[in-house]
């Protein structure tokens, strides 16, 4: 059975109210440049059609393996599911649950039948009694309702009707680009990426940025991050990366202020340059892959103490994460393989033996009097160079 449509369902677009219509475009656009990208010899059109959209797969060679991978990454679908086109007959719906079924190897089977509207004149209990007896007749199989091998459902719907046999799960969330643009530090490590995605599940557009200590380590973080940015782009499509040279600010930390406290100003000087390259990007907010208490550095106090340099909101999407949990999530995207990769991550320069655990405001405040705060900040936004990476 050759499938010729593809059902997009999408479950919290659906509570949006006045703004319905803006959050579907976006997820139409979306999918179109998920297949373009992945799927360069497959034509398809995208058409919103009763509360949901209808992919129609317009070339009968169309890739709809290749389809259904770049589907699974695309940000707002709940599920989606290959069908073909049928009518609001019980003969046809009938010889179109055989047809389904007649490739699949079961015993069970289930049809599931709904309906788009309640002007629809075919009831959904005659349609699962009707068809399911037939099946039951001509292909001498049991009905399972709770466990089947097969499904067959049934959308109908005014003018036509859809007959598929399964539901694939998608990302959820909301459509990338719906709730504008945000700076993540990615770091390289297996935290940042995940927290990354996250904030692209809830429909933001991520630019990173990415601090190094280029030539006091090896260029290799940066090639980590081009990498990790690519398997991420699999559900934003295109992306900026900002590199910004966090070396000569390490240079004076290290000699003008106390061991213990390194780390943090480190951190506060980086969340300084990524606000500056907010206000360049519009974005309106930072996103950091902390999670409470999993290093030295992130305690609770250790957050404020650092976040209290900047007056953008902070996003820490893994905050309740346990590190498996990270790891876990990190596999599912695939940036876990690229985060494990060795590399020299720029916080790992000059690290302290002992590093403050509970530090104050008021105490790294006194320690960056020792320090030309605002030319070093001015010089990290200079170093910065710039690059899309498709």
């Amino acid at each position: 059975m050759k499938f010729d449509h593809i059902l997009c369902h999408y479950s919290e677009i659906g509570l949006k109210g006045k703004n319905r219509r803006f959050f579907e475009d976006r997820l139409r656009k979306n999918i179109l440049e998920a297949i373009k990208i992945r799927c360069v010899d497959s034509s398809v059109s995208v058409k919103r059609y009763h509360g949901r959209l209808v992919i129609e797969l317009k070339q009968k060679g169309a890739d709809l393996d290749c389809i259904k991978e770049a589907l699974k990454d695309v940000t707002g679908l709940a599920y989606f599911a290959p069908a073909f086109e049928s009518k609001q007959d019980l003969n046809t719906l009938k010889k179109d649950a055989h047809a389904l079924f007649s490739d699949a190897n079961f015993e069970s089977f289930r049809i599931t039948a709904r309906r788009g509207s309640s002007n629809i004149p075919l009831k959904v209990r005659t349609v699962n009694d009707e068809v399911g007896t037939h099946i039951v007749e001509t292909m001498k199989k049991k009905v399972n309702l709770t466990q089947p091998d097969a499904n067959c459902y049934v959308d109908m719907f005014e003018d036509k009707a859809f007959v598929y046999p399964e539901r694939i799960p998608g990302q959820g969330g909301l459509p990338v680009g719906v709730s504008g643009k945000v700076i993540a530090m990615l770091s390289g490590g297996i935290d940042s990426p995940v927290a990354a995605y996250l904030a692209m599940k809830r429909g933001a557009t991520v630019i990173f940025v990415h601090f190094h200590s280029v030539p006091y380590t090896t260029p290799a973080s940066i090639e980590k991050v081009r990498e990790m940015i690519t398997t991420l782009n699999h559900f934003q499509f295109r992306s900026k990366l900002y590199l910004v040279e966090l070396a000569p600010i390490q240079k004076q930390i290290m000699t003008e202020t106390t061991p213990r406290y390194r780390v943090l100003l480190y951190r506060r000087f980086m969340f300084r340059i990524a606000e500056q390259i907010a206000g360049k990007e519009n974005a309106h907010a930072l996103v950091t892959g902390e999670s409470l208490g999993q290093v030295a550095s992130q305690t609770l106090e250790n957050m404020e103490a650092v976040g209290r340099v900047t007056d953008m909101s902070i996003l820490r999407p893994l905050i309740g994460f346990d590190k498996q949990e990270i790891i876990d999530r990190a596999q599912d995207i695939g940036t876990y393989d690229i985060s494990i990769q060795p590399d020299q991550d720029c916080c790992s320069l000059f690290v302290p033996k002992r590093p403050a655990t509970k530090a104050r405001s008021e105490q790294l405040i006194k320690q960056e009097n020792s320090l030309n705060v605002e030319e070093l900040v001015e010089a990290g936004v200079e170093s910065a160079s710039d690059e899309i990476i498709d």
